[in-house]
């Protein structure tokens, strides 16, 4: 039994730190390269931009390689260390192609390649490339007045930084650990038509269709209210909870504010209630809802001392648990059904997918269960006007008490080769999202060799 509360400390703790350790190479000048605020000027020269877009003849080709090793060690009470040594290498290629002023063709595909092999469920050694698609589809339009994109695109619903409950389309789902990262869009078909400062879009979705009634629709409006933009939309598929969503982004001085809103007619994820043996439950006739606001701040001094920049975003999860007691007795449940012996990190994580799965439980039904989450971060880019940068996060679930601190430093980059250290550690009591037996603390050091953009 001691063996078991052990591994399900790092059980716990692995996955809410697998992607702590692997995404610490933070690019602090990327967390908020785009200007929040900018003042526009209206020039009746200019073309519109969904006409530029198409009519930019010839063809581009580009991506972008990155190349990181990441050494952790992790303090865990009552056991030994934890060493992990990971290597990462992968990348990007695109094609954006325009043979003509009102056609266009663009795709982009992922490289990753496994550094350390893996074996698949029979033992044998997968194949160490993976590719994956990530974009690949086509812009046209009909008499300049409706613009379609047809197949695999990226999508971005909401406004949220942290947390974007109101992408009720996208695939993929925000790590608050790093948000910058691009999210997996579906296969869909777009019609977009713009009538003044008012966009009017039909999402046509096909991920998972073999028949035409479970085709799903999500329509959507964009407007402007002063210096406030507002969006509503819909989704709709059959044998899936339809959702209705609000977004507003704003700004307060040099403050930029954002928020959501969002209702659904049931839910698609899994339940458990007092006793895990009767999960899943799922809930159709429940009503659930989904806010959060936050803000972004930027500061820069005209020294260059202090480039300041800031987010905090609160989360209401309305598919949380009431009574956090009941999933934290289903985790506990599962994890002493993990049986298995390993030392390495890695090992550890890849294990417990392959169990969950095997048991027919559902990773995402283990993760958000709280009904209050807030995260932050701070960050001071080349402080003092140095070639060093600093940052903190921090991601609570408020209900049951647990989270996780990350902080890091960002040394000199020099050739190509950007160093980093920090640390992190997580809090909350046993069977919580993020808490373990006691004080976990992870200590990393990351270096990306030869990383950028072509």
């Amino acid at each position: 039994m001691c063996r078991r509360i052990r591994f399900l400390t790092v059980l716990v703790l692995v996955l809410a730190f697998s992607s702590t350790v692997w995404a610490m190479d933070f690019d602090f000048d990327d967390l908020f390269s785009d200007e929040l605020f900018m003042e526009l000027e209206e020039d009746v020269t200019t073309i519109p931009p969904e006409e530029a877009l198409l009519r930019q003849d010839g063809w581009d080709i580009g991506g972008n390689y990155r190349f990181s090793i990441n050494a952790s060690r992790t303090f865990i009470e009552g056991m030994d260390p934890l060493d992990s040594l990971g290597t990462s290498l992968g990348g990007q290629i695109y094609l954006d192609a325009r043979p003509d002023p009102n056609f266009r063709v663009f795709g982009k595909v992922g490289l990753n390649y496994a550094v350390h092999k893996q074996r698949g469920a029979d033992g044998s050694v997968q194949d160490p490339l993976k590719l994956s698609l990530q974009e690949f589809f086509s812009d046209f339009n009909y008499d300049n007045k409706v613009f379609f994109r047809a197949g695999k695109q990226n999508v971005k619903w909401g406004v949220g930084y942290f947390f974007s409950p109101a992408d009720v389309i996208s695939i993929g789902r925000i790590d608050p650990l790093d948000p910058g990262v691009e999210l997996e869009g579906p296969v869909a078909l777009k019609a977009h038509y713009p009538r003044g400062s008012t966009n009017y879009y039909l999402y046509t979705l096909f991920d998972g269709v073999d028949a035409v009634d479970k085709v799903a629709l999500a329509p959507k409006m964009e407007f402007v209210m002063g210096g406030t933009e507002i969006g509503l939309g819909g989704f709709y598929q059959k044998d899936k909870a339809p959702r209705a969503m609000l977004t507003v982004s704003s700004s307060l001085g040099n403050l930029a504010v954002f928020g959501e809103a969002v209702v659904s007619k049931g839910s698609d994820k899994g339940f458990a209630d007092a006793l895990p043996p009767n999960y899943p439950i799922y809930k159709q006739d429940d009503l659930f809802f989904h806010a959060t606001a936050g803000a972004r701040y930027s500061h820069s001094d005209p020294d260059g001392l202090f480039n300041l920049t800031g987010a905090a975003q609160y989360y209401f999860n309305g598919e949380g648990y009431q009574t956090q007691e009941h999933v934290q007795d289903f985790r506990k449940y599962y994890a002493t059904l993990l049986a298995m012996q390993a030392h390495e990190l890695e090992a550890i994580r890849e294990q417990a997918k392959k169990e969950l799965k095997r048991l027919n439980v559902n990773q995402a039904d283990l993760s958000s269960t709280g009904r209050h989450y807030l995260a932050a971060m701070v960050g001071w880019n080349h402080l003092l006007n140095t070639k060093l940068s600093v940052s903190a996060f921090v991601n609570a679930n408020l209900s049951d008490r647990s989270g996780l601190v990350t902080s890091t430093l960002s040394l000199p980059t020099f050739s190509k080769i950007s160093p980093s250290v920090g640390v992190s550690f997580n809090y909350g009591d046993l069977a919580t999202e993020f808490g373990g037996v006691g004080r976990n603390t992870t200590v990393f050091a990351a270096i990306t060799l030869g990383s950028g953009s072509f």
